[in-house]
């Protein structure tokens, strides 16, 4: 994930969590304003356990998602279904 949006020009922190890594990234308004950069940013996350959207008092938005560390090896067949946003 944290790959995908590097390549997207975003700046994505990874968190390792207690149980689940945590990725999660600053939303610039030039990905707010464009439907097709929104897109490509849940493309990213739809590969997460749960994903989510905050907006901070000072106006800003951090997107993040998370992954469990104890995800079966079919990880992909059993992802996306408890997504928030």
């Amino acid at each position: 994930m944290a790959a995908r949006l590097s390549d997207a020009g975003l700046t994505p922190r990874v968190l390792d969590h207690s149980g689940h890594l945590c990725v999660e990234t600053e939303v610039p308004e030039s990905v707010v304003s464009r439907a097709d950069s929104w897109q490509e940013l849940l493309s990213v996350w739809e590969t997460a356990d749960w994903f989510g959207l905050v907006v901070t008092s000072a106006g800003g938005r951090i997107a993040w998602a998370a992954v469990s560390e104890n995800a079966p090896a079919t990880a992909s067949g059993v992802r996306g279904h408890s997504h928030q946003l």
